[in-house]
């Protein structure tokens, strides 16, 4: 069940970033949201490789929510986020 809410949050944030990156709508607190979570969960698992990238990518979401910025970063957030799903929905899956 808690898989099912992590990889909710995590559509979220991946939602909330496209919307702001490609200015369709740009809620500074949703992005909030997004960053908070994101940092949270980093700092739980700190320590393995993907809580890094997760704190790295709520670094970048601050970083969107304060200057607005649009840099080629967000589709690499785009395929890691691609790739946490594909990696999750297997054992979501199986259970």
């Amino acid at each position: 069940m808690i898989i099912w809410i992590l990889l909710f949050l995590d559509l979220l944030a991946l939602v909330s970033l496209s919307l702001a990156h490609f200015e369709i709508i740009f809620s500074l607190y949703l992005l909030l949201i997004s960053a908070t979570y994101l940092g949270i969960k980093g700092m739980v698992f700190f320590g393995e490789p993907m809580s890094i990238i997760d704190l790295v990518i709520a670094f970048y979401i601050i970083l969107v929510m304060i200057f607005r910025i649009q840099t080629f970063v967000y589709y690499i957030i785009l395929g890691w986020f691609i790739f946490k799903i594909f990696m999750t929905l297997p054992s979501l899956l199986n259970n």
